[in-house]
């Protein structure tokens, strides 16, 4: 007797449940509910191009310092060559100089350090003409 008491119990809750849960909604329910999702996805949909479009600006700030670390190590190494090549240049024009006596030497270790120090100036013009930030 009490199975059959459960069971009516279960078929009436039952009942209950798909009487109330199949009803249909009013038109002006569902109209208010795609106009409250029509929204919530336009505003995702914003949110979403707002927060792309911050990305793709951090990213183009991230390129630009990329690309000016690289043109500015690109100066910097040039100018480090330019240099170095200045240096050997004038080491063997010094000892060129050592084959000459008296004045002759003293004007032409003179002259390659006037050299040495044009060549220093022009290393760090071209540098400052790649990469005029410094």
């Amino acid at each position: 007797m009490n199975i059959i008491k459960n069971t009516a119990a279960i078929a009436a809750v039952a009942l209950l449940l798909a009487v109330t849960g199949c009803t249909k909604e009013s038109t002006a329910e569902t109209q208010a509910d795609v106009a409250k999702a029509e929204v919530a996805g336009a505003q995702n949909v914003a949110a979403a191009r707002i927060e792309a479009t911050d990305e793709m600006a951090d990213a183009r700030l991230e390129m630009t310092d990329t690309e000016n670390d690289v043109a500015r190590q690109a100066a910097d190494s040039a100018l480090n060559v330019a240099l170095v090549e200045s240096e050997a240049a004038h080491k063997v024009a010094t000892e060129r100089c050592e084959s000459q006596a008296g004045d002759a030497r003293t004007q032409c270790k003179d002259a390659a350090d006037v050299e040495l120090a044009a060549a220093k100036e022009r290393a760090e013009a071209t540098k400052l003409a790649a990469y005029p930030n410094g």
